[in-house]
Order: C-alpha cells, then structure tokens, then sequence
C-alpha cells in the first residue's frame, strides 16, 4: 500500500545549495509549479485511495524549491483537509529553509500542529551549516535559520525538529557537529549527500553507517532509530520505490523525487486516481533490497 506521497510545491528557493540535487539535475525554467485546483485534487484523490484502503498516508508539501515561498497553497491545503478528512487518515509536514519564516506564519503552523509538522534544514553549526547552505550571493544561512528556530520555539515551546544533510566536512567535525545539535535539537534527520558533483563532499553509505552510530550515543532522536518502514535509504536503510512512495511534480507522478524529469520512470498524471498510480507502479518496478537504493542501483 502506498503510505507516503510528497507533493512539490515550488521549484524557486532563496537558497543556493551547492549539494542541491535539483539545482543539478533538473532545469527549473521546464517546470510548471502545481496550481491550487491540481494540489487539491491530489489531496482528494489520496484520501479516496486512504479510504478505500484502510490505511493512512503521509503527505510531504516538500519539493524542489521552498515550500514555504507557497504558503498560501499550503493554507489551502490543510483548510481544505480539515473539512473533508473527518477520520484523519491524512497528516501533513514540510521542510523549510527558515528564509522566508514569521510570525504569522509560525502561528497557522502551532494552530494546526497536529495535522501539519514544520521541520527544518540546518546542517550543524554556522561555519558547517554555511559551507553549502548559502543565497545566490555566497552569503550563508545560518544566521536567519536560527532567528526561526528561535520564533518557532517562543511559539512552540520546544525547539522545531530539523533535517541536516551529512557530508565530508561533516565527518571531519563529527563531534562537534553533534554537541551542536545535542544541545540546540531534540528531533534530527541525518540524510546522506547523494548525486553531489563535489567530490570533496561525497560520502559513502559505511561513512553515513559509522556517522549514525556515533549519533545513537548522544541525547538525539533520530528518524533512522525509530520502527523501520519503507521510506529513503538516505534517510534509513528500506527504499519504499516500487512499495509504498509516490512522488508528484510538474504535473506528473515519480516513485521517488531522484527520477523527476525521466519520462522513463513516469507512473501517471498528477492528477491520476491513486489505485492506478500503483498499479502501474508495481507492474512496471521490482522494488530492490532491503539496505539498497533503487536510484543508486540503475
């Protein structure tokens, strides 16, 4: 059963990640950002699908850009979830890059926190966060990310989980990285550096390993030690390609977001029922090893 489907919002960010796997791979001047009647179509058919079959499904307002930069489509979204999804079988999150974070902001995401979870991206402290997380003028981001975190936790009460990218440079500073993060973050996802054209940066999956087994000895919760389901290698060890993911972007659907743009690997439209979706999925892939990545094995 399909259990996680990620909606791209935006392909433009403020940001200008020299490890961005979009930036690199895909030509942003090609894609057509998703329209508010296409978005809640989307919305609606994955919940025929949820209902249909008993199950529940996590919704990622992720992407190619920053999501953030739709705020206004993601406030229809869960306006629009709140009225039709009375038995709650969606749930919503999104990740951010803090650039573009208020006030107000901040207040509809604590007003439906429990349907809709704001992470966001920081790599570690300024000097590591700011070696790949800079705007279009080299300037870094640590600085405005963390005047985020902080309007999120006066509001919250708590610190706002985070996502951080594992590198080269990562390893290099791997305790001091965690004594940031320790003592700043209760909530952390390490993703792993894929498809980077920096060599400097690359880091294999027994790097990532040993990298995450340091982590597991500090006061961190970590996405890789929870029940094991099938979501992203970069993220644990199961891929969900070809068993449980889907992925929506410029009016198509993808089994992973690694694959937009390959017509080869196109499951349907966008706006597509779901039942179809998978059918089409699961006749046309064969889900790879428990530990593999399906992109990484082409």
């Amino acid at each position: 059963m399909i259990d996680r489907a990620c909606i791209s919002l935006s392909s433009k960010c403020q940001l200008r990640c020299t490890y961005c796997h979009f930036d690199t791979h895909i030509d942003k001047n090609s894609v057509v950002e998703i329209g508010e009647t296409n978005a809640k179509k989307i919305i609606s058919n994955l919940l025929d699908y949820a209902k249909a079959h008993h199950g529940h499904i996590k919704i990622g307002l992720v992407g190619s850009g920053e999501p953030l930069l739709r705020f206004k489509l993601i406030k229809a979204i869960i306006e629009m979830e709140k009225v039709i999804d009375k038995e709650h079988l969606l749930s919503f999150y999104t990740i951010s890059n803090g650039m573009h974070f208020n006030e107000d902001i901040c207040q509809f995401f604590f007003e439906n926190r429990d349907i809709l979870k704001l992470c966001f991206s920081i790599d570690g402290y300024e000097s590591i966060n700011d070696l790949c997380r800079v705007n279009a003028t080299g300037k870094g981001s640590f600085a405005t990310i963390m005047q985020s975190v902080e309007l999120y936790k006066k509001m919250f009460g708590e610190a706002p989980s985070v996502n951080a990218t594992v590198h080269r440079e990562t390893l290099r500073h791997a305790q001091s990285v965690l004594d940031f993060f320790e003592e700043n973050f209760k909530n952390v996802t390490f993703s792993r550096l894929v498809d980077v054209e920096s060599p400097h940066l690359f880091i294999s999956k027994k790097d990532f390993q040993e990298f995450l087994e340091l982590a597991q000895t500090r006061k961190i919760e970590m996405r890789q030690f929870k029940a094991k389901k099938y979501d992203c290698t970069m993220y644990g060890q199961l891929c969900g390609v070809g068993r449980t993911n889907i992925y929506f972007d410029n009016g198509k659907v993808y089994p992973c977001g690694r694959f937009v743009g390959n017509s080869k690997y196109e499951l349907g439209n966008a706006t597509d029922p779901i039942d179809g979706i998978e059918r089409y999925m699961v006749s046309h892939i064969t889900p790879c090893a428990d530990g593999q990545c399906y992109y990484d094995n082409l």
